[in-house]
């Protein structure tokens, strides 16, 4: 029985702190040497999202006076899957202050998949799945992991960064402090 019990917090321990690995390799020599200030990410429903680089963080032009949550995700990403009722569930809790922008890491995705994907998952928030995702993801400082999230503020300034599956209760505390 206590065996039982060390390999069950063992497996959840590595679970809950597991991020997936991302294949960025080939987008590395793409965007490498590119300082991209202004990025146009279509979202799956066929929506331009305009974000513009600042020197402390980035401006979501949609969304001024919000706060924005940016999650990298993959759809084959076990960690990415299990954070979405987390997601879903601040996004309702903060409807008005909030906004959460996930960016598909995954390159030539059919966009019907993905709002499959989103269909089977409930997201309530957005989705982008466009040609920009890539180069956005060097913008933020890259992405190496996957789930990785980005906080910024209704100002755009960066709040916090967050590297694998991450507790609601540790994002909320840093989104009380980003819509301030």
């Amino acid at each position: 029985m206590q065996f039982k019990k060390i390999a069950f917090l063992t497996f959840f321990i590595t679970i809950f702190f597991a991020a997936c690995g991302s294949d960025n390799s080939k987008n590395d020599k793409k965007v490498q040497n590119v300082e991209v200030k202004d990025f146009k990410l279509t979202t799956t429903d066929a929506q331009t999202l305009n974000i513009k680089k600042l020197d402390d963080g980035f401006a979501f032009q949609e969304y001024k006076g919000k706060a924005v949550l940016v999650n990298f995700f993959a759809t084959w990403c076990l960690p990415c899957k299990a954070e979405i009722p987390n997601l879903i569930h601040l996004k309702d809790k903060y409807k008005n202050d909030l906004e959460i922008v996930s960016v598909l890491m995954e390159e030539n995705k059919p966009n019907n998949q993905v709002k499959d994907f989103v269909n089977e998952y409930n997201i309530n928030y957005v989705v982008t799945n466009s040609r920009q995702n890539a180069t956005f993801a060097e913008a933020v400082g890259g992405v190496k992991a996957i789930p990785t999230m980005f906080l910024y503020d209704k100002k755009g300034k960066l709040i916090q960064t967050y590297v694998g599956i991450v507790p609601e209760e540790m994002i909320d505390v840093d989104i009380q402090k980003a819509i301030k």
